[in-house]
C-alpha cells in the first residue's frame, strides 16, 4: 500500500503545481479558515473512493482539527484527510482561496470539485474560487507526505525533515531502533488557509532591485507580474509609494504606471526611480540594517483590485570562492562570518514569530553575524526578523544527502522538475530579504569530493547535473546573490574531533569555509528536556532512547568524553560532556579565526538549538537552556578578540589541555583578531602569565621559577589591525617556565583607560604529576609544605 500511495502521490505531483502562485499578501480583506476543521486519515486513492472530497459527504465521525498544525507521517499512514465548511463571503469581487503552507503534497476539492494541488511545504499557494463558490461550500484537502526508507534513493524534498542525524530517530538509526520507535516526517497544513477578496489582477511577485551607482545616489528598480483573473481586457494603473521603513528621513517616492492586460494574460511590468542619499542595509556588526517599504496598489476597472507591502534593503554581496579562502563582503566591506546552523523546530508549526526573534537574539548575544538554513526552509517570521535585526543568512534549498540511486526515469524526471520547481518559489519568497546572502542547491550532495566513499553514488552525475541546472536558475533569477551548486563540496563540514581523529588535529587544517564544526553534549541537569529522555542511572552505553534522541554511542567513546557508563553518576556525564564540547569549540573558532582572510573565510557551528528534545551538537537546548559551549563560543567569537599562540610543535596533549616542556624557552605570540569597522587607532596592551597551581617540587625549582616570574609580564602600545586585515601578531613574549604546574596566561586591550579586549588561556608546563605527587589550589603558585620555609627565607 505504501508503494502504490508513493506512486499516487509522484503521479499527481508530475504536473507539479496546478495552481496559483502569488507569493506575496496582497488582500483587500482576508478571512483565515481557523475553525471547524474536521480529519481522518486515509490514502489520496481511499478517500476518492469513499467521495471523501463530495459535497454531501457525512464527516461527522471524523475528528476535530486544529489548523493549522503538524502532524507525523508513518510508513503506511502518509496521507491525511481535511474538511471544513464556510459560508459564501459577503462582498462583489474575486474570492481566493490561499495556503500558506502544507507539507509536502496538498490536492484541494471545492464542493466537490477538483481545484488542483501544490508540491512542497514551504511556499504559499493560491486558487481563484469566485466561480465555484455555493451559499455553504465545502473545502476538502488531502495532504500527503511520503514516508521514504531507502534514504540512498530518495525522490521528495523534505531536506533535513526525512533524512538527517539532527532529527527524532536520526538516519543513522534507520531500521536499528525498536518497534516502540517510529520512523516518522511532518505532514499536515502548518500554516494558516484564508480567504481573500482581490480585484481582477494580483501580482504573483514584486521584486525590488536595488543597487548603489554613486556614493550618494541609488537605482530602484521595481518588477512586478501582473496577473489578470478575468477574461476581459483589463486596464489600469500602478500606484506606487516608497518610503523609509525602520529609520526616519528622506522623501517618499511616489510614481504611478499604467497596465492593460488581455484576458488571462500575464505581463512584467518594471518601474525604475533613482535614491538620493540611500541608507545601506548592514548586518548588526557592521552598522544598521535600514530597511525601506514599497507599498503597490493594483487598480483594475478602475476599482482597487490588491494590495502588496514589501520591506526591502539596499545592499550589495559579493563571494570570492577561492582554493585559497573565501571571502564574503556586504557593501564592498569583507567580512569573517561567525555563526550557526539553525532548524527551529522540526515541526515547522510550533516555531511562533516570538521563539524565531528570540532565536535570533540568542545568536548575536553569541556574537554571531550568520545562521544557516541547513536544508530547510524556515517560516516567514524567521526572515522578517533576520531583515530587522541585521543577521546574516546562508539559504540552502530542501535537499541533503543521496537522491534517485538507480532511479527510473519516470522517477528522475519527477524529482528534476521538483528542484526546479522549488528553486524559483524559493527565490520569489527571499528576492526583498536583505539578509539572505547566499542559496545552496544541496547539503552533503553525493557528488561532493568529501564523499568519495559512497562509491557509484559519487560517480552518478544525476543529482551533480539537477544541481547545477537548478543553481543556474538561481543565478539567472536572482543575480544579486551567490550560488552554491553543493554545501559540504567546497566548505568543509568538519568532523574531527568527534568522528574520527583529535581535537589537536583541528590546528593542521586550513579549510575556505567552516559550514560544519561541533561536538554532542548532553542538556543541562535541570533543563526541562530530560522529561523526554531517560534520565535513570546507570543508562546502557547504547541505551535506545538516547539513541533515538540523537545520541552517537561510538563518537562519544572515541572523542575521549567516554561512555556514560565510564562516568559514577549523570551529572558527572553531564559535565564531561559539555567541558569537551566547549573546548573543542572554542579550540576550533580560534584556529580557524587565526587564519582569517589567509585561508579561512568564516567558521559556523554544527548547531545553534536543537529542534526536539535531543542530544546533540546544539549549543542550546530544545527550550533553549544554554550549554557550557554557548558562553566558550561566543567569547570565541568576540568581534575584538585575542588569543595566543603556544609553540605546539614542542608541546604534548594532556585532557584538554597543553603541556610545555619545563626550562625551555618559550617563543609565544599574542594574537590580534579584529571583526569590528568600529575599532582602530592605537591600544594599551597588558599581559601576564602566572602560574595557578603547583605540584609538590623541590625548593631549588620553585625559588628559580620565583626569579623568573617577574619577567613574565609585559605592555605595550599596539596599533589595532583594521576590520579588513588577517589576524595580527602583536606581541611575542620569550619566556622560560622553569617549575611544574598548570599556568594561565592573560591579555588585555584598553583604549582610554576602558578594556576592550580580554583572553585568558591555561596550559600545562612539566612532566605529568606521579600518583604520589599531589596540585596543591588553596590560592595560585601555593606549594608544598616542606618547600614554603625555604623560598620564604630566600625571598627576604
Amino acid at each position: 500500500m505504501a508503494s502504490c500511495q508513493k506512486e499516487q502521490c509522484e503521479e499527481r505531483s508530475m504536473a507539479l503545481n496546478d495552481c496559483l502562485s502569488l507569493f506575496p499578501s496582497q488582500a483587500l480583506n482576508r478571512q483565515e479558515l481557523n475553525a471547524g476543521w474536521r480529519t481522518a486519515i486515509a490514502t489520496l486513492g481511499e478517500g476518492e473512493d469513499r467521495g471523501f472530497p463530495r459535497l454531501d459527504f457525512d464527516d461527522d465521525a471524523w475528528a476535530p482539527a486544529v489548523v493549522p498544525r503538524l502532524h507525523g507521517a508513518t510508513s503506511g499512514n502518509e496521507a491525511i484527510w481535511y474538511r471544513v465548511r464556510f459560508p459564501r463571503p459577503r462582498h462583489r469581487q474575486r474570492t481566493l482561496l490561499r495556503f500558506d503552507g502544507a507539507f509536502l503534497v496538498a490536492n484541494v476539492w471545492l464542493n466537490g470539485r477538483l481545484l488542483g494541488s501544490h508540491y512542497g511545504y514551504f511556499a504559499p499557494f493560491t486558487f481563484d474560487i469566485s466561480s465555484f463558490l455555493l451559499e455553504e461550500n465545502v473545502l476538502a484537502v488531502c495532504i500527503e507526505a511520503p514516508v521514504e526508507l531507502d534514504l540512498s534513493a530518495k525522490r521528495h524534498l523534505m531536506g533535513l525533515f526525512n533524512d538527517s542525524d539532527t532529527k527524532p530517530y536520526p538516519s543513522r538509526e534507520l531500521g536499528k531502533l525498536g518497534e516502540q520507535y517510529v520512523w516518522h516526517v511532518p505532514m499536515g497544513l502548518w500554516r494558516p488557509v484564508a480567504l481573500e477578496q482581490v480585484g481582477h489582477v494580483v501580482a504573483e511577485w514584486l521584486h525590488c532591485e536595488s543597487r548603489v551607482e554613486q556614493g550618494d545616489l541609488a537605482r530602484l528598480v521595481l518588477r512586478t507580474r501582473l496577473r489578470n483573473l478575468d477574461g476581459r481586457i483589463m486596464t489600469g494603473e500602478l500606484a506606487i509609494r516608497v518610503a523609509p521603513e525602520n529609520f526616519e528621513g528622506g522623501t517618499p517616492l511616489e510614481m504611478r504606471r499604467a497596465f492593460r492586460l488581455n484576458g488571462h494574460d500575464v505581463q512584467e511590468l518594471v518601474v525604475e526611480v533613482g535614491l538620493v542619499d540611500p541608507q545601506l542595509w548592514y548586518p548588526w556588526t557592521h552598522g544598521e540594517p535600514a530597511l525601506y517599504r514599497a507599498e503597490v496598489d493594483v487598480t483594475a476597472d478602475e476599482r482597487r483590485s490588491a494590495t502588496l507591502r514589501e520591506t526591502f534593503g539596499i545592499r550589495e554581496v559579493n563571494l570570492q570562492t577561492r582554493a585559497e579562502g573565501w571571502t564574503f563582503a556586504i557593501n564592498g566591506r569583507p567580512m569573517f562570518m561567525r555563526g550557526a546552523n539553525y532548524c527551529s523546530q522540526f515541526f515547522l508549526d510550533t516555531a511562533t514569530d516570538d521563539m524565531l526573534k528570540a532565536d535570533l537574539e540568542l545568536a548575536k548575544q553569541a556574537n554571531m553575524d550568520m545562521l544557516r538554513l541547513n536544508a530547510h526552509v524556515e517560516p516567514p517570521g524567521l526572515y522578517e526578523s533576520a531583515d530587522r535585526s541585521g543577521v546574516l543568512l546562508w539559504q540552502d534549498l530542501p535537499l541533503i544527502g543521496s537522491y534517485v540511486h538507480r532511479a527510473d526515469a519516470r522517477s528522475l524526471a519527477f524529482f528534476r522538475d521538483a528542484v526546479l520547481s522549488q528553486a524559483e518559489e524559493l527565490t520569489h519568497l527571499g528576492y526583498n530579504h536583505p539578509s539572505v546572502v547566499t542559496y545552496a542547491v544541496h547539503a552533503d550532495p553525493p557528488w561532493s569530493h568529501s564523499l568519495k566513499w559512497l562509491g557509484e553514488r559519487h560517480t552518478e552525475q544525476l543529482n551533480r547535473d539537477v544541481d547545477e541546472e537548478a543553481a543556474a536558475l538561481l543565478r539567472s533569477l536572482d543575480p544579486s546573490r551567490p550560488v552554491l551548486p553543493g554545501a559540504g563540496d567546497q566548505d568543509l563540514h568538519c568532523r574531527l574531533g568527534w568522528s574520527h581523529g583529535h581535537w589537536r588535529d583541528l590546528a593542521g587544517l586550513s579549510p575556505a569555509f567552516v559550514s560544519e564544526v561541533g561536538a554532542q553534549a548532553l542538556p543541562n541537569s535541570n533543563s526541562l528536556v530530560w522529561r523526554h529522555l531517560n534520565r535513570g542511572w546507570p543508562v546502557a552505553d547504547d541505551d535506545e532512547s538516547w539513541r533515538y534522541a540523537g545520541y552517537q554511542p561510538a563518537e562519544w567513546s572515541s572523542s575521549g568524553i567516554g561512555r556514560p557508563s565510564a562516568h559514577p553518576s549523570r551529572d558527572a556525564c553531564i559535565r564531561a560532556s559539555q567541558e569537551y564540547q566547549a573546548h573543542l569549540l572554542r579550540f576550533a573558532v580560534d584556529r580557524f579565526r587565526r587564519q582569517k582572510f589567509a585561508h579561512c573565510g568564516g567558521v559556523l557551528i554544527s548547531q545553534l538549538v536543537d529542534g526536539f528534545p535531543a542530544i546533540s551538537t546544539a549549543l542550546l537546548d530544545h527550550v533553549r537552556r544554554p550549554k557550557r559551549a554557548y558562553r566558550s563560543v561566543a567569547d570565541a567569537f568576540a568581534p575584538l578578540y585575542l588569543t595566543v599562540d603556544l609553540p605546539e610543535n614542542q608541546a604534548a596533549v594532556d585532557g584538554l589541555l597543553l603541556r610545555l616542556p619545563r626550562g625551555r624557552l618559550q617563543h609565544l605570540r599574542i594574537v590580534c583578531i579584529n571583526d569590528d569597522p568600529r575599532f582602530d587607532g592605537r591600544a594599551r596592551l597588558r599581559w601576564r602569565i602566572e602560574r595557578e597551581r603547583a605540584y609538590e617540587t623541590s625548593w631549588w625549582r620553585e625559588l628559580k621559577a620565583w626569579f623568573a616570574r617577574r619577567r613574565f609580564s609585559g605592555h605595550d602600545w599596539i596599533t589595532i589591525p583594521d576590520q579588513r586585515d588577517p589576524a595580527t601578531v602583536i606581541a611575542e613574549p620569550l619566556v622560560r617556565l622553569h617549575a611544574d604546574g598548570l599556568y594561565r596566561v592573560t591579555a588585555e586591550l584598553d583604549i582610554g583607560g576602558k578594556a576592550v579586549a580580554h583572553m585568558e588561556h591555561r596550559f600545562l608546563v612539566g612532566d605529568p604529576p606521579r600518583a604520589s605527587e599531589q596540585v596543591s589550589a588553596a590560592r595560585p603558585g601555593q606549594l608544598a609544605p616542606r618547600d614554603q620555609e625555604a623560598l620564604a627565607e630566600a625571598r627576604r
